[in-house]
């Protein structure tokens, strides 16, 4: 579901999802709850941000990722990171840029849990 709130989203992709419960299992350990990431990118607000080589220290955070997991009694929960909080950490075009994309992960995390 929240895969295809993100893509619905204008310009926004999925490019990634992670299944670290796969992972995990793969690698001979767990069993654990059903647990990842969704990946999910704005390639218009990439763009603006690393056009300007001062800024592509933020590479580190891109594309952004929504946690998705499962707790033990069945229920399902979702992480995110506040990107907006975190860009006014770098300030400029990081900070203006970052503002909006929280504003849009809000609206997507919002769509995709309406009951």
């Amino acid at each position: 579901v929240l895969k295809d709130v993100i893509v619905k989203k204008q310009n926004w992709k999925s490019p990634v999802v992670f299944d670290f419960q796969k992972n995990i299992q793969d690698a001979g350990h767990g069993p654990i709850e059903k647990v990842g990431t969704v990946s999910l990118c704005n390639p218009l607000y990439a763009s603006r941000i690393l056009e300007d080589s001062k800024n592509r220290k933020v590479t580190a955070f891109m594309p952004l990722g929504i946690g998705v997991y499962e707790g033990k009694e069945g229920q399902v929960y979702i992480s995110e990171l506040n990107v907006g909080l975190l860009g006014m950490m770098f300030g400029g075009t990081i900070a203006d840029v970052m503002a909006v994309a929280g504003k849009d992960v809000k609206d997507i995390i919002d769509s995709a849990t309406e009951n």
